[in-house]
């Protein structure tokens, strides 16, 4: 049986050669740059050099699903932007930490609508436990900090298709061969 391999053009294997390079320039910063720009920067990366390999996959049973459709249906005072802000979520997830990495702005821009109108949303999301808010504090500045949004994992698991290498290291069953049936 033979391997079946993708396609990898020169200019995308150096691109994903930067971006390893990239990363490991940035491993000695873990702790020193601020946890957030880390992160932000590394999800950049990644969706940009490897948005084949590194597709975050979401799993989500039907009956979540509904649950939440259900209840902003019912419940939101804007239920068709809310039903379009929840799909528009799951594409914006880092698979590591299961952070939404658009801002409220960004995702305002993407329904189309005021920036405080995806906060009373995203309440809505918070009050029903879909998802959660972390406030950072950002030097400087006044107030509470900046909101951040997660994906609750009680609602939906995250993570990211396994690339090759990634699936190399698994180390496969040791099976052992018995000569007429005796061990």
């Amino acid at each position: 049986m033979s391997n079946v391999t993708k396609l990898w053009t020169k200019p995308q294997r150096l691109k994903a050669d930067q971006a390893q390079q990239l990363k490991l320039a940035l491993e000695p910063f873990k702790g020193v740059l601020p946890e957030p720009a880390l992160t932000a920067i590394l999800y950049t990366v990644d969706r940009q050099t490897q948005p084949d390999q590194k597709e975050t996959f979401v799993m989500l049973k039907a009956e979540q699903n509904a649950a939440v459709v259900k209840y902003l249906a019912e419940h939101s005072k804007r239920p068709i932007q809310a039903l379009r802000l929840w799909s528009i979520l799951f594409e914006h997830l880092y698979p590591a930490t299961g952070q939404i990495m658009l801002t409220r702005e960004q995702l305002a821009e993407q329904i189309g609508t005021a920036p405080e109108e995806v906060s009373k949303i995203m309440a809505e999301l918070v009050k029903f436990q879909a998802i959660f808010t972390h406030r950072r504090r950002v030097a400087g500045l006044r107030g509470p900090g900046l909101v951040e949004y997660f994906m609750n994992k009680h609602v939906a698991e995250y993570m990211h298709r396994a690339s090759e290498d990634e699936l190399r290291q698994i180390p496969l069953p040791g099976f052992e061969v018995i000569q007429g049936g005796k061990p």
